[in-house]
């Protein structure tokens, strides 16, 4: 892998848009631009609330309580996933999707991309999976119903997602408007 002794450069975007609550982003490419690496992501700053457990009358009972009722019991995490959709010059499609790690907030994440040789006009972002399970601020709920929460704000992908070339130092001249990521 020659990429990881290369630095990476970022790629300048012609026009965003956002849409369906900030959880898609839509970049468009500046002709020309060279072949994508991969995209930084930062991330987002929101909190998981806590999942509490109230066991039922008839749990309590020691007597019904086995390891059947402690599997029913089991939380998944929340998880997220990034699925990425490159649109080519020809107009071919290229999909990706990777399950985000947790991490701490505002922590920048790199993904590379498999072989994207040919020029690209857009690159789609969407934010999928336990979205509703986030929130801005746990003060903020009143406690009241946990299940029909509105999609954090934290979780906008505005700002969060920039798309890097790997390049060589002497290229930083023929390409000017490339940047260090």
């Amino acid at each position: 892998m020659i990429e990881a002794f290369l630095p990476i450069f970022q790629i300048p975007v012609e026009a965003e848009r956002l849409r369906d609550n900030d959880l898609v982003l839509e970049q468009y490419l500046l002709p020309n631009t060279p072949g994508i690496a991969g995209f930084r992501l930062d991330f987002f700053n929101v909190i998981r609330p806590r999942v509490t457990h109230s066991p039922s009358s008839s749990e309590l009972v020691m007597k019904e309580f086995s390891l059947t009722h402690m599997e029913d019991r089991f939380v998944n995490p929340a998880i997220l996933y990034i699925q990425v959709t490159v649109v080519k010059e020809s107009g071919k499609l290229v999909m990706e999707e990777y399950r985000l790690p947790e991490v701490k907030a505002n922590t920048a994440l790199y993904f590379d991309f498999p072989d994207l040789q040919e020029e690209s006009r857009c690159v789609i972002f969407r934010l999928h999976g336990d979205v509703t399970a986030f929130v801005d601020d746990i003060s903020e709920l009143d406690g009241s119903n946990l299940r029909n929460l509105p999609v954090a704000s934290g979780l906008s992908l505005s700002n969060k997602i920039k798309l890097y070339y790997y390049a060589d130092t002497y290229e930083m001249g023929k390409i000017g408007s490339l940047s260090a990521v």
